[in-house]
């Protein structure tokens, strides 16, 4: 009986080794791991996170990215015009057209430099400021026919100062303008005839309008053609009354900032 029983625990200690190594095995982890830190780049960045490991394997974790960034001192792109510049300086040249008592000398040239500054307000599509200038005109006229016979040689030269209200529209680089205000106009007449020389000059209040469209060319240069008439300018030499009056067109070049 011996050799029977031999057998039968051999084979019941085979079976238990069998089904101790078919068995699962269980192996477990467990482990947090956490990461803080300060990372400033513009501004300021935090990061933190954690891992955990159980059983198989389970990972979460977050990341949450704060900070502020900001950027000042930025310059306008070239072609950007939705800051509009405020102030300007214009040279302006042109033609004159005066009365018929200035004539021959009706049409003299124009010249003037004009200082213009606009406040935007509330709206980036209209501003309003002022402006002032100067202005002068000169025409001459040879062998003309005297009014009192004879012939001599005329010459006109008239000077300007003005100020007023200015009025300006638009986005972009085209802008369409209008002013008005007050304006000083003064003649100096010269008559030469025979070796003989009179000169009569006259000053006098009056009002003046313009119009025009200006276009900006880059952030510091721009170029405009403006039309303008001034009235009720009346002055009286001798007795005799007449106006100084006028309509030109003019252009202009000049620096804006």
């Amino acid at each position: 009986m011996n050799g029977p029983l031999r057998a039968s625990a051999a084979g019941a200690l085979a079976a238990l080794l069998a089904s101790c190594a078919a068995a699962p095995t269980r192996s477990r982890a467990t482990g947090t791991a956490i990461a803080a830190g300060p990372s400033i780049a513009t501004g300021s960045s935090t990061a933190t996170g954690s891992s955990t490991a159980t059983g198989s394997f389970t990972t979460t974790g977050s990341f949450t990215t704060t900070g502020p960034s900001t950027a000042t001192g930025q310059s306008p792109a070239a072609g950007d015009y939705s800051q509009p510049t405020s102030g300007r300086l214009t040279f302006t040249f042109g033609q004159r057209r005066l009365g018929r008592d200035f004539a021959p000398t009706d049409e003299p040239q124009a010249f003037g430099v004009e200082f213009s500054r606009i406040s935007a307000g509330g709206s980036p599509s209209f501003g309003l400021g002022f402006e002032l200038g100067f202005q002068f005109a000169d025409d001459r006229a040879r062998g003309a026919r005297l009014s009192g016979g004879g012939t001599g040689n005329l010459d006109l030269f008239q000077s300007e100062f003005y100020a007023g209200l200015r009025a300006q529209a638009g986005e972009g680089s085209l802008r369409p303008y209008l002013g008005a205000g007050a304006t000083w106009i003064t003649n100096d007449t010269r008559v030469t005839s025979g070796g003989l020389q009179a000169r009569e000059s006259s000053s006098d209040l009056g009002a003046y309008g313009h119009a025009g469209l200006l276009l900006e060319v880059s952030r510091s240069v721009h170029v405009l053609i403006d039309g303008r008439m001034t009235f009720f300018t009346d002055h009286s030499i001798d007795g005799t009354d007449f106006d100084s009056d006028y309509s030109q067109v003019t252009i202009g070049v000049g620096a804006s900032y």
